[in-house]
């Protein structure tokens, strides 16, 4: 395992998580939303829909408050029915403190958490493709205030013609998009020594 200064290591190495499972629901979903069975929230989705590829995988839904950190689950198709999707669920910053922590306070249930500068990320990108795989986590920290707002899953590997080298591929909604380079979108950054990303891997593998 690449060795990095993480911020846990949990209870919990979700040994059961299905990473082929999880990329299967990414490249399904990722450009046409599953309204049959979830919310889909237009202007703002890419946490929702990350929890979803989290689900499909097989990571277990908990709790049935919706405003607390400890809890993770969605029971309605409806956007406007928010008491029935917690708030870890659909809300970048708040499905940190469920997945990781913030500031010491949260549930932890990555089983590896890392928080980097984009330009440790992208000095380290090599570390990272080999740390980093299917099904694994990327958010952003706004330049203002370093709190997550964008949330992105992991869902292919491998090399990069446009680029000319090996790189991380990711799904995401709004905008809803597949193979989005992830050394691209670091590269685009400004303020690349102060901004920070969040790295989840979900399963110790």
């Amino acid at each position: 395992m690449v060795s990095f200064d993480t911020e846990n290591f949990t209870r919990d190495l979700n040994l059961h998580y299905n990473r082929q499972a999880a990329k299967r629901y990414a490249e399904k979903y990722a450009l046409i939303p599953n309204t049959k069975e979830y919310p889909y929230f237009e202007q703002d989705d890419c946490t929702n829909f990350v929890s979803q590829v989290l689900k499909a995988g097989g990571m277990q839904e908990l709790g049935k408050k919706w405003d607390a950190f400890e809890e993770w689950f969605c029971n309605t198709k409806n956007c406007d029915d928010l008491t029935q999707i917690s708030i870890t669920w659909r809300v970048a910053r708040y499905f940190r403190k469920h997945w990781a922590n913030e500031n010491g306070i949260g549930v932890n249930r990555a089983a590896i958490t890392v928080k980097i500068t984009v330009q440790q990320a992208l000095n380290n990108f090599n570390r990272l493709y080999v740390f980093l795989k299917e099904g694994d986590i990327i958010q952003y920290g706004d330049p203002n205030n370093n709190l997550p707002y964008h949330t992105q899953i992991i869902h292919d590997k491998g090399f990069n013609w446009m680029i000319y080298r090996y790189d991380i591929f990711m799904a995401q909604h709004t905008s809803n998009s597949l193979y989005v380079s992830l050394y691209g979108y670091l590269s685009k950054f400004n303020n690349k020594d102060t901004t920070y990303i969040y790295i989840y891997k979900i399963k110790d593998d």
